[in-house]
């Protein structure tokens, strides 16, 4: 590759949205410290709530060491999303939202741990490591019977060689200085794995919208796509990715696979360099398949939820709605293409189309606030204020609420005098003063604390109010009662059911409810 060609391969990397940009972020280093910590270590998803609560922790205590963050936990997490931090998506168990890493945030806090953590030297371990891998895989590549057991032999031969020397002179330990550069190779090796995981879910995520674009935009009746997902296979399983992840996750679960794991990792434990090493690291690798192996049942899960969604998003033909609604949206895209050459893009056509969202304006027909303007620049002046009628403002209140209190005092002015009082016998001694709401009041007071009166007779009772001033005008507006038959003289009566009154009410604390 040219010079040329690598200086614009570089201004596009810079320029884009991958891990460069990430570390051009405002905050960048308090960012990756902070998702670092929370969603990069032992666990990798976290709810909202639980995020929102320790990052809100940590924000106070970064704000008295004096580093501005003025934001919420809640508004950084969605600032994060947007710049590419952090994916949000729903949660499996829970009825709420989950976040994680994407996956170029894991590769900058690789990038940053590295620069933390340099190499001093270059390690024996890391080019053994390489040949002894290239020289398995040239030889498993090999398709020459003869090549295949003349390399069988000589491992076999080297095999025989070492179990001789073994026998004769005992085990030789490797030194303790190779020992250590070897596991801080595989440990490495093993930080670098749980962050595929993000990378496959994104992929597999890319792939599903891949498809689904791919069935809305087909021009065909049925196309490739459509026609593998009606006879049963599954596009996401059966991709690159999906197909290499399902290996990776059918070696997770191994049985066998795990005990020789562990088996390795709790022998090196016990090692003289293991203290060197660290004990936390130790702990690490004894952790690391159950950790991979809940990662892999995760984006296994994912991506059963993703075929599932495709599956059903052609069964249920919702996939003929969005191909007739993109339809309808290239139609006037074509129209518009073929009439270009002749109509300039601003004639009026006499068609008025109401936008249900904001009116686009050119950034000219903007106009600078001028406060001064709007100030209004008279004198305030104090409005004259009456002194309070305490009568008026009872006698307002009483237009629009019933007087309890006073339905109360009369029931127990009634009751004074005798053992019982039907409503209409409480309204001979004490008159309706608000008219039809009195009776009302009355009805309230004994379904509440009276007892209705039953028998074959005298169940049902008349009584009567009289219309005066405004109330009667409302009355007779709203056509409530009826006119007795020796002339229109204002006065109402009604008929009710016989209900009565046993005991005082004044001291009922529920009677003004």
């Amino acid at each position: 590759m040219s010079a040329i060609a690598r200086a614009l391969e570089n201004r596009d990397l810079f320029g884009g949205e991958g891990v460069l940009a990430l570390l051009r972020t405002d905050n960048a280093p308090v960012t990756l410290g902070l998702l670092g910590t929370h969603l990069a270590g032992d666990v990798r998803t976290r709810t909202a709530a639980d995020l929102y609560d320790l990052l809100s922790a940590d924000l106070a205590e970064l704000r008295f060491h004096g580093i501005d963050l003025p934001r919420t936990a809640q508004q950084y997490c969605a600032t994060w999303v947007e710049q590419g931090y952090l994916t949000r998506r729903a949660a499996r168990t829970e009825r709420t939202e989950e976040f994680a890493l994407t996956e170029n945030s894991q590769s900058a806090l690789r990038l940053i741990e590295q620069l933390h953590t340099p190499r001093d030297a270059v390690t024996r371990s890391r080019l053994t490591l390489l040949t002894e891998r290239l020289r398995i895989l040239a030889r498993d590549t090999d398709a020459d019977s003869a090549g295949r057991l003349e390399a069988l032999h000589t491992e076999r031969d080297r095999l025989d060689e070492a179990i001789a020397q073994v026998m004769e002179l005992g085990a030789e330990p490797l030194p303790e200085a190779q020992a250590l550069e070897t596991i801080d190779e595989l440990y490495s090796l093993a930080l670098d794995v749980p962050s595929d995981f993000t990378r496959v879910r994104g992929e597999l995520e890319r792939l599903h919208r891949r498809l689904r674009l791919d069935l809305v935009e087909h021009e065909g009746s049925q196309g490739e796509i459509l026609d593998q997902l009606f006879l049963g296979v599954d596009a996401i399983e059966d991709s690159e990715a999906g197909r290499s992840f399902a290996a990776f996750h059918d070696m997770v679960i191994d049985p066998v696979q795990e005990a020789r794991f562990h088996d390795a990792v709790d022998a090196l434990a016990t090692r003289p360099f293991a203290h060197r090493f660290g004990r936390e690291r130790i702990v690490y690798l004894q952790s690391y398949l159950a950790r991979l192996q809940r990662e892999s049942h995760q984006v296994r899960h994912a991506m059963i939820d993703l075929s599932r969604s495709l599956r059903e998003f052609v069964r249920s033909r919702q996939f003929e709605e969005f191909r007739a609604l993109a339809d309808r949206l290239r139609r006037p895209q074509r129209i518009g293409l073929e009439i270009a050459p002749q109509v300039r893009p601003h004639t009026r056509i006499g068609v008025e189309l109401t936008l249900s969202t904001f009116t686009p304006r050119s950034v000219g027909q903007l106009h600078l606030l001028v406060p001064s303007d709007v100030t209004a620049q008279d004198d305030l002046e104090l409005a004259s204020t009456e002194v309070l009628d305490l009568e008026a403002m009872r006698a307002a209140i009483r237009e629009s609420e019933i007087d309890m209190a006073e339905l109360v005092d009369a029931v127990d002015d009634v009751l004074s005098r005798r053992s019982t009082a039907t409503v209409g016998e409480v309204l001979e001694e004490h008159p309706a003063t608000q008219g039809l709401a009195s009776i009302v009041g009355l009805l309230v007071l004994a379904h509440r604390h009276g007892e209705r009166v039953e028998g074959p007779s005298d169940t049902v009772e008349t009584v009567r109010w009289r219309l005066v001033g405004r109330r009667a005008g409302a009355e007779r507006e709203a056509g409530v009662g009826r006119a007795e038959h020796n002339g229109g003289n204002g006065w109402r009566s009604a008929r009710i059911s016989r209900s009565r009154f046993t005991r005082p009410l004044g001291k009922d604390s529920h009677v003004g409810e």
